[in-house]
């Protein structure tokens, strides 16, 4: 259950997009959003003024009454709030706060204050998927929110499968998230799996694992949440050298090329960090990186518990909190 909901911001109205869903999930359940501001004590305006003491204590200032601010406006009302500004590097210090304080999931927008892509290596929004060990929904800057504004619309989500335990990962969360987003408000929520195969001779063996998947997380087997939600579950098989590229047709212009399932555009994609192999796939080139670099959509991003994280250690020069309820 996505209890704990880290929202870090950098004080642009494209970061503070992703505010509206995590007020969503926060609310189905009485979760609590942890509001976070990194002030970096790197900057070069920090060194050019030469006030080592004073313009970062400045800045942690206003970085705190930003996050006050926003947690004070009417759309969070009756919602818990917790307000987090350490010093540190971005990218570093929100994954350093998410495992302090305990964060369940990270909610991103790709681009913040500067509007730089989030594709340049050592981006903050690249570096947090990549590490995090908790799921990441991480948004593109004109990527539309899962149904709009309306939580009654029914959402369809796409989880890419390549036979693999550790692909099947995302299922849960995946739907765990189209539950808590919709605020048990909607029906007809779709769970749609895909299987790439690269040579139409391979379409039998894939039509019956994922016929076989289907079945099971129909009869609870797996992911007992979708049953229990009644959510629809479909599949769809797409013959294509370029796995990444095929994801991305399906999910973005519900292409079908087998004709196996029930096609239709779908409002999010669902992938783990891991797959067939059980090597990362943050490797330039890799399917996931590709999909998240290509797609328009808003993907969560999930690490298989049993992986570890490749990120050990974290520095970060300082983190004090501020507990307020609106």
């Amino acid at each position: 259950m996505f209890q704990r909901i880290l929202v870090p911001l950098d004080g642009s109205k494209r970061a503070e997009r992703t505010i509206p869903v995590a007020l969503r999930l926060a609310r189905s359940n009485g979760g609590t959003i942890i509001l976070l501001r990194v002030v970096n004590p790197n900057w070069p305006s920090f060194a050019q003024a030469g006030l080592t003491q004073e313009l970062p204590a400045k800045a942690k200032f206003e970085a705190e009454n930003y996050l006050l601010t926003v947690s004070k406006s009417k759309e969070f009302h009756g919602v818990h709030t917790e307000i987090v500004v350490p010093f540190g590097s971005a990218g570093a210090t929100i994954l350093t706060t998410a495992m302090l304080h305990h964060a369940d999931i990270i909610v991103i927008n790709s681009h913040g204050n500067t509007g730089v892509s989030r594709w340049i290596m050592g981006s903050v929004a690249d570096k947090v998927t990549r590490y995090a060990e908790m799921p990441v929904l991480l948004f593109r800057d004109k990527s539309a929110l899962p149904a709009g504004s309306d939580p009654s619309e029914p959402l369809r989500i796409l989880v890419p499968l390549d036979g693999s335990d550790l692909a099947m990962t995302a299922l849960e969360p995946a739907a765990e998230l189209v539950t808590m987003l919709m605020l048990s408000t909607s029906t007809n929520n779709t769970l749609h799996l895909t299987r790439v195969i690269d040579d139409s001779e391979k379409l039998q063996a894939a039509e019956y694992y994922l016929q076989t998947i289907a079945t099971r997380i129909q009869q609870g087997e797996m992911a007992p949440i979708v049953a229990r939600q009644h959510m629809t579950v479909t599949w769809s098989i797409a013959v294509n050298a370029d796995t990444a590229d095929a994801i991305v047709r399906v999910a973005e212009k519900g292409e079908d090329t087998e004709n196996s399932g029930v096609s239709g555009v779908c409002n999010l994609i669902a992938m783990t960090t891991h797959g067939l192999t059980g090597l990362p796939f943050w490797t330039m080139g890799s399917i996931t990186e590709r999909v998240r670099a290509g797609t328009q959509l808003p993907l969560l991003i999930v690490r298989p518990t049993d992986m570890g994280n490749p990120l050990t250690t974290h520095h970060i020069y300082e983190s004090e909190s501020v507990t307020s309820e609106t």
